[in-house]
């Protein structure tokens, strides 16, 4: 497998940094999933869908453990990385990493589950 051509995210109270082990990709995201992170992430996770693909990943994994709010237009984001992988007919497995002392970050993203339980899963740690 070759590497990950993606920068990571760098704003003042956002971040996702992005690596590469084995056939997973990992996304690990920090402070605050505001208005100001919108646009950053979504750039992030549209050009995610295309390394995925060039790289024939298996599995997606998202630590959302560091991330201290998450606004609806952040999780616009994230359903559109899934279902965007749906369009590109990739059977990628896509597994959010919760911090199980805040219940929002489950409650939050157990819309994505639910759109595809067959390939989203919410883990807490």
């Amino acid at each position: 497998m070759s590497s990950l051509r993606l920068e990571p995210v760098a704003l003042d109270s956002f971040g996702a940094e992005t690596i590469l082990r084995d056939d997973t990709v990992s996304v690990r995201l920090t402070g605050t999933g505001d208005m100001a992170a919108a646009g950053p992430l979504g750039g992030h996770l549209k050009a995610l869908q295309q390394e995925v693909a060039r790289l024939s990943a298996r599995a997606v994994v998202f630590d959302v453990r560091a991330l201290h709010f998450l606004n609806s237009s952040c999780l616009k984001a994230f359903i559109s990385f899934v279902s965007g992988l749906a369009g590109l007919g990739l059977r990628c497995r896509t597994e959010f990493l919760t911090d199980a002392r805040l219940p929002w970050q489950r409650r939050s993203l157990a819309a994505i589950e639910r759109m595809s339980p067959e390939l989203v899963s919410i883990a807490d740690t």
